[in-house]
């Protein structure tokens, strides 16, 4: 049976959430705030390459495949090079920044020890405990905090983790498995993170209808509509939406990032690789570097190689250094090598991306009770984004593809 479905949001939760209404054959609306369809996924071509603004690829699971083949979009699957990653630990690069001892150890973690959050804890505390030190230091640290957008003390292992029963009852390997669906790695498109996008925007502008530059209206209003509603909107716009339902002490954390687009002639590495993870007071500004040109094919164009790195807004203390001297210091210490570059692009999106700490796992714990009370009196309205169920695009295909 056809439903009614109003998503507000038209960034990439909100298309996804319209292409699975629409497989069902509901009657969708789309409102989106701004004049573009998107939200912070989107690739700019410049005369030496493409330019990523946000994700550089998605995860390709199997339900991934079958929406691209219905928006009629073929995935560009990465180079053989790319498998390789580094760390950047103790001043140099490493592919195994932990001893093996160190590494068995790890297995016996992850297959036996039982799981079990502390809700006091910040998640370099829990991981210390949990995996030791080095663990969490040379792997956890530089993980985690390239992918979640800051340093380990400043998230929590429940948020991050929201999925996993951490109660002491089950292992980390239980949990994976248990959530588990088979993947086929990392894929992008061949005119960038954009075709995803404009492919979802064909394949959807028959099918439903789309408002864009939308004037939000009061959440009071908003509840009067009939039929579902699904709020996709940025944490940043939607915190002034719920107004006075999220009191002030319970907003959460936002996070400002920088990427950082850079083409030049000089390879960061001495072999094409994914990519390196910087591990905490190494030196390094960056939480991360995403070597473009080295995974993907016609990133960069002209023999350049393409690089983006990833920045938290405290990388930056001095606002008289621009971002990129602020890059090429920490590149010259990788490299030895000075390299002037062809061209820099930077992108900042500040407050854009939420801090996954206990003052989020709370807000959406009050997002889960509001859901809750609105249904109770026959008002079916639900809140998707990054700051729900998991960051990363295959985590927002997923939690939308469930609802």
């Amino acid at each position: 049976m056809s439903e009614q479905v109003h998503i507000i949001g038209g960034g990439i939760t909100g298309l996804f959430l319209a292409y699975h209404h629409t497989k069902r054959g509901d009657s969708v609306t789309l409102y989106e705030l701004s004049d573009r369809l998107g939200g912070l996924i989107g690739t700019k071509t410049v005369e030496e390459g493409l330019v990523e603004l946000a994700a550089n690829g998605v995860l390709l699971t199997d339900s991934m495949k079958s929406m691209l083949d219905d928006i009629g979009l073929v995935p560009l699957y990465p180079n053989k090079a790319s498998k390789r990653r580094y760390f950047w630990i103790h001043q140099k690069l490493s592919r195994l920044p932990i001893s093996i001892f160190t590494g068995l150890r790890l297995l016996y973690t992850v297959g036996f020890k039982k799981l079990k959050f502390n809700e006091e804890q910040n998640f370099e505390t829990w991981a210390g405990q949990m995996f030791g030190i080095s663990v969490t230091k040379n792997i956890m640290e530089p993980a985690i905090g390239g992918v979640y957008g800051t340093r380990l003390d400043s998230l929590q292992a429940e948020s991050i983790f929201s999925k996993w029963d951490g109660s002491g009852k089950s292992t980390i390997l239980k949990e994976v498995k248990k959530n588990k669906e088979k993947t086929y790695g990392t894929v992008s498109f061949p005119k960038g993170m954009e075709d995803l996008v404009s492919h979802l925007i064909a394949y959807l502008k028959p099918k439903i209808q789309i408002k864009t530059q939308f004037q939000s209206e009061s959440l009071e209003d908003i509840l009067k509509w009939e039929g579902k509603i699904r709020v996709c909107m940025s944490l940043k716009n939607l915190l002034p939406l719920l107004g006075n339902q999220i009191k002030k002490e319970e907003s959460p954390n936002l996070l400002s990032i920088t990427t950082i687009t850079r083409f030049g002639k000089i390879h960061l590495t001495k072999k094409p690789c994914f990519g390196i993870l910087f591990g905490k007071n190494e030196g390094i500004h960056a939480l991360g570097v995403l070597s473009n040109s080295d995974i993907f094919p016609d990133r960069a164009n002209g023999g350049l190689h393409s690089e983006t790195w990833i920045y938290p807004s405290a990388a930056k203390t001095d606002e008289t250094i621009s971002w990129e001297s602020i890059l090429e210091k920490d590149r010259n210490q990788i490299t030895k090598k000075t390299d002037t570059p062809k061209a820099v692009y930077v992108t900042s999106w500040k407050g854009a991306f939420p801090a996954y700490d206990r003052k989020l796992f709370l807000f959406n714990k009050r997002l889960d009770d509001l859901e809750s009370g609105w249904i109770a009196k026959g008002k079916n309205i639900r809140f998707f984004g990054n700051y729900r169920k998991g960051i990363g695009l295959r985590s927002l295909f997923e939690s939308t593809s469930r609802e």
